[in-house]
């Protein structure tokens, strides 16, 4: 029996010693989370703290806070002076409410300031692999890059830990929340809209690859990656954010980057991020456009699948007519549709060298309403 009795203390104490030990680990994890902060120093805000554990409004200690956003002095018509404070209270404490948008790099809130302005602010996640003075200086490079089809980056701000970057708000969100979300949202984007969204961003891309310098890969030309203003005008979003989450000095990583779909057939032998890619992804997208379907459509028959391989094969049997979204057939634009439909084969290309680069696809998507014929 004493052999039994030890066997029974000894599992005893071993639950008891885990269970202490787990509650232990759990009390530092919560204070390591929650800081205690000296008084008087409200320049320390934890603002993941504020974040999630204020539900009843802005803590005193926020309201203090006026710790400056770094606004770019080419955007000072709508916004001069911000506080941490303020972008607090725009965004209601990162209220999950107002989340916008979510990706790779972190979480999109929409900000109201109290004169009525509308802000998207971008609350970065993932390793921050870059110092702070680099940070800042990459985002200030960034800030360089101004084109009317380019989402402008209005300001950023790094604070206790956190980075925040703030943009201009696009009040139709995204073209992907229009082609496959929005009850009758791809009913609304008849083909005039829907090709001038492509010869917008097609133009965003241009000034990345060719004028803006360094020259930019985008890494996640995708639609959701595309906003839209109140006009239907198309900007190009998140260019560049790759930069600010790994130190990435040149354009080779060890990690895959980008959305399954969008992915460069080439990119999953040999990561290299390339301008290539982009216009590979961008083909993608505008196959979404004509089609009105999602890159992978999971739950369909294996042979209809993928919509790069589905398009390429109906092509090949001489059914590219039927490719089309449904909403657009019959209103007169199949010739138009046709040859967008030949550029956007083009650009997803499996060879990544016969690709077309993105000036002939601005200058022929700037051209599919005239009578000449796209090269092929």
């Amino acid at each position: 029996k004493s052999p039994k009795k030890k066997i029974i203390i000894g599992l005893i104490l071993g639950i008891c010693l885990g269970i202490g030990f787990t509650l232990t680990m759990l009390v530092l994890w919560m204070l390591s989370k929650r800081r205690i902060l000296p008084r008087g120093d409200p320049d320390k805000i934890d603002l993941d703290t504020i974040s999630f554990n204020s539900n009843s409004g802005i803590s005193t200690e926020v309201g203090k806070d006026t710790s400056l956003v770094i606004v770019f002095p080419n955007n000072t018509k709508e916004i001069k002076d911000l506080t941490i404070s303020e972008i607090l209270r725009a965004t209601d404490n990162f209220n999950q409410a107002n989340i916008i948008g979510c990706g790779g790099f972190g979480l999109v809130y929409k900000a109201t300031l109290e004169n009525g302005i509308k802000l998207a602010v971008k609350k970065l996640s993932g390793d921050m692999g870059l110092m702070e003075r680099e940070f800042k200086a990459e985002v200030e490079a960034l800030s360089t890059a101004q084109h009317k089809n380019l989402v402008s980056l209005q300001g950023y701000c790094v604070h206790d830990g956190f980075r925040l970057l703030i943009y201009s708000y696009m009040e139709n969100g995204s073209l992907d929340f229009w082609l496959h979300e929005k009850n009758d949202g791809a009913s609304q984007l008849d083909w005039p809209t829907r090709l001038r969204i492509a010869q917008g961003a097609s133009c965003g891309l241009a000034y990345m690859h060719q004028i803006c310098e360094p020259h930019i890969v985008h890494r996640d030309i995708k639609s959701s990656n595309i906003l839209l203003d109140e006009k239907f005008e198309a900007h190009v979003a998140d260019f560049g954010l790759s930069r600010l989450i790994l130190p990435y000095h040149t354009h080779v990583s060890t990690e895959l980057v980008g959305t399954l779909g969008y992915i460069p057939p080439e990119y999953g032998q040999a990561w290299i991020a390339t301008l290539r890619g982009d216009m590979y992804s961008f083909g993608v997208v505008m196959l979404e456009m004509l089609t009105g379907k999602r890159p992978v459509e999971v739950f369909k028959p294996k042979v209809s699948r993928e919509l790069v391989v589905w398009v390429q094969q109906m092509r090949s049997e001489g059914k590219q007519d039927e490719v089309f979204d449904p909403l657009l057939r019959g209103k007169g634009f199949e010739e138009e549709m046709l040859q967008v439909l030949d550029v956007a084969c083009m650009c997803v290309n499996q060879n990544p060298f016969k690709r077309p680069a993105i000036k002939e696809v601005v200058d022929w998507l700037k051209n599919v309403r005239s009578n000449r014929e796209t090269p092929k």
